[in-house]
Parts: structure tokens; sequence; C-alpha cells
């Protein structure tokens, strides 16, 4: 049996929507919420999840090793620093072409993202035949153009022990990496 289902996820993108919220994904919980919903084991899935990062950040270099221990192939970059102090740490392209690659050889992608700079991505992943389901954040943070494009869209909020409240270390546990 060949790869039925390709789950992209802009790491990036739900870290900075939730973090602003108080809350983390449990990625091991979505990638068993994914295999429950699409009916599909571990050899009918690929699992991308897309990092930018910053070496000094331990935290994020902990949750890339999670990923990569849960099954899904992690795909990075470091984090530019502009000499103003701005930085660029955006995936885009990487998601785009990792998509676009993977429609001759799926049925179905989940894009797992709020960002409407992939509104085109989904139109052409339909042209090519390509079913897309959308699992983006809720409360207005998913692009209403990103939902419309899609196939089918589900609000990552909504999904039972998916997002869920960012631990601290004054709640007597040590900071939560998101696995």
């Amino acid at each position: 049996m060949g790869i039925k289902l390709a789950v992209l996820v802009d790491v990036q993108n739900l870290q900075e929507t939730f973090e602003r919220q108080g809350m983390e994904v449990r990625y091991d919980s979505l990638k068993e919420h994914l295999k429950s919903e699409f009916n599909v084991d571990e050899q009918g899935m690929k699992l991308l999840a897309f990092i930018p990062y910053r070496r000094e950040d331990d935290r994020r270099m902990r949750l890339i090793d999670a990923l990569s221990f849960m099954g899904f192939r992690v795909i990075t970059k470091p984090v530019r620093e502009h000499p103003d102090g701005g930085m660029k740490a955006n995936m885009d392209v990487e998601i785009v072409l990792e998509a676009v690659h993977l429609a001759q050889v799926v049925d179905e992608i989940v894009l797992i993202s709020g960002d409407s700079d992939f509104v085109p991505l989904v139109d052409e992943l339909s042209r090519l035949g390509v079913r897309v389901t959308v699992l983006g954040p809720g409360r207005g943070s998913t692009s209403v153009e990103l939902i419309r494009v899609s196939d089918n869209f589900r609000n990552l909020d909504a999904l039972p022990g998916v997002v869920i409240p960012r631990r601290t270390h004054e709640e007597g546990s040590e900071q939560s990496d998101s696995p």
C-alpha cells in the first residue's frame, strides 16, 4: 500500500498563533486524530513539519527532536536576522515545493496552517486533482480565503486534546515542548 495522505504542518504559523493565546499544540494527539479521521495507518501517511529555528532556542530544538521521534519528517532552516533587528522565519516556499511534489503520489493533502499565502497552492493542488483539507486555528486566525478554496476545513482548536493550555514552570512542570 502506498501513501494515501500527506500532512504538511506550518509549525511557525501554529506556534505564533497559539502562543499568543497561551495555548500549545500536542502534535502526538494531532497525529492520532489524523490517523483516525482519514482511516490510515503510519504507512499510509507522510507527516512533514516545517520549522525555522535558532540554535540557541532550546525549546524549539527540543520540539524538532520530539517531532522527529514521533515520525514527522522535519524540514528546518535557520531564522535569518536582519541588521535592523527584524527576523525572517517562514517556510512557505519549502511547503509549496513539497506539496506540489507530493501531489503526484497522494490522494489527499492536509495543510495545517491558517496562512492566506497558501491560497494559490491549494488552488493548484485542486487543479491537479488532489483533495485538500485545511486544519487551521480558529478564532479568526485562519484566512477566510484559505477556508474557501479548500475541499474541507477543520478548526484545529475543536479537535479534542490537540490544542491545550500551555504549561508553565509555575505550574510545577517543565515548560512543554508541544509534542
